[in-house]
Parts: structure tokens; sequence; C-alpha cells
């Protein structure tokens, strides 16, 4: 189970699981915003799956569950994007959350964050590499991302490692996709914000659906919880912590009308 044994088609499964999710008391499902909720248009940039709404509304209103949806981007962006209200929101890798009802408050000094990456801005404003065509650094308030995909190979080198090099000298951590580089302050991570939205929901069956590094570190932290952990996509090189796995973007769509209608039955 997880990187210590192999990870499993989770349809293989489906008939066990099915009877897990609707005998439990409650249910708090969390789905990644960009590894299984949205779509790569032909221009390059992510959008919402259109599907993934309809879904989500079946699913917050089966009995006794509840939705999230976690993403590096900020609360407000994901709430344009789906323009639902009774889904909780984690964004900016847990320092940006917006949820109803009780939880356990659990950001990261955000003042601090701030202040640092208007510190790391600042910097890098002085750097011809950040500077360089095709490359853009977006300010997340509490984040600070560096996208790389519409620069030529050399420009991407020499921002990637320019951009390292002050993310280390203000103690910040580097996270890393194929595209972006993203610094975030130390103390920030998504599955403190899960835990604390779990926090107000105790007894529920957590159920969480993503693929990366900051989805990597709930998987492990669930995963002690007895969760359904689902992995989108095939899984990297090293392992993944999750338990299941599914192929895609579609599937996750048909994981959330399923739980909705495993739900139903309880």
């Amino acid at each position: 189970m997880g990187r210590t044994g192999a990870v499993r088609p989770l349809w293989s499964e489906a008939d066990n699981l099915r009877e897990r999710v609707s005998e439990a008391s409650s249910l708090y499902g969390f789905f990644s915003f960009d590894a299984g909720l949205s779509q790569r248009a032909s221009h390059g940039h992510l959008r919402t799956n259109p599907a993934a709404r309809a879904a989500l509304i079946r699913l917050c209103a089966a009995p006794n569950t509840r939705g999230a949806v976690v993403s590096a981007r900020k609360v407000e962006t994901l709430q344009h994007r789906l323009r639902l209200h009774r889904l909780a929101y984690v964004g900016v890798h847990g320092a940006d959350v917006q949820a109803y009802g009780l939880r356990l408050v659990t950001e990261p000094d955000r003042e601090l964050a701030e202040q640092a990456m208007q510190k790391l801005r600042r910097a890098c404003s002085r750097l011809e590499a950040v500077a360089a065509p095709g490359v853009v650094l977006e300010d997340r308030t509490w984040a600070l991302v560096l996208h790389l995909r519409n620069a030529e190979p050399a420009a991407r080198i020499a921002a990637a490692e320019a951009f390292g090099k002050l993310v280390a000298a203000e103690n910040l951590h580097l996270r890393r996709s194929a595209d972006t580089l993203e610094a975030v302050a130390d103390h920030a991570s998504t599955w403190r914000a899960v835990l604390g939205l779990l926090a107000g929901m105790r007894g529920a069956l957590p159920v969480y659906v993503g693929a990366g590094e900051a989805d990597e570190e709930a998987f492990a932290v669930l995963n002690r919880r007895s969760a359904i952990t689902v992995h989108v996509g095939p899984p990297p090189r090293t392992g993944t912590n999750a338990r299941w796995q599914v192929a895609d973007t579609g599937e996750v769509i048909r994981l959330v009308h399923w739980l909705a209608d495993a739900r139903r039955r309880c």
C-alpha cells in the first residue's frame, strides 16, 4: 500500500470500497483542482472540467457528506471557477482556507509569509533572468510562482537557478512542478489545513484525490487515518503514497459521482 507496495487501480476494488463509503457515519472528500477537476486547454492553460461542478453539487447534497477543493491557487480564483458555496476551499498550500462549519485553525503565520513574499518579489525584480521573455512571476500573496512554460530552454534554466538561490537565501521552501517553481513559507502545508477541516467533522472517512508534491504529503498523513487516497494519472518513478489510482480527470469526475451514489445508499 502506498510507497511500500504497489498502488492499485481503484475500480478493481470498487465493490469493497463502496461498502466502506456507504457505511461510514460521514465522509469528507478532498479534490485537487489542478490534478482532478481541470483540463489542459489547447492554448496550454488549465480550465475547469465542465462536468466538475455538477459532480460536486451531487456529492455535497449526499447525507453527512462534505467536499473540499485543494489547490496552490488563491481561494478567490477557485470560487470564481466553481461558483459553489457549499464547498470548502484550501488554497496556497493551506495559507488561504475558507469553509463553513467548525474547523481547527491551521493557517501558517500569514503576515510573516506575506512579508517574506514581498521581500522575495523585490529581489526578483532586480534579476535579468527572471525578466526574460516567456518567464512570468505570479504573486499569490502567501506564495510566489515562477512560470516557465513559454520561455526558451536556456532562459528556463537561468531563471530557475536564479529564483532557487533567492528562495534558499530567504529560508523559504521551493516546490517544483513540470513548468513552475513556487516559493512558499516552510510552515505552509496542505495537509495541516485538511486536518483542520476534518476536526470539524469528527469520525468522517477522508477521501483525498490528487497528484503532486503537496498531495503526496497529504496522502501520507491521511493514510494513518485509514483514508481512501487516490493518485490521478500514472504514479511518478519514485512511487506514490496513495493507495489507489485512477487514470485521468475524467475518472475523477466518475469517482465523485460514484461517491455521491454510495453515500445516498447509506
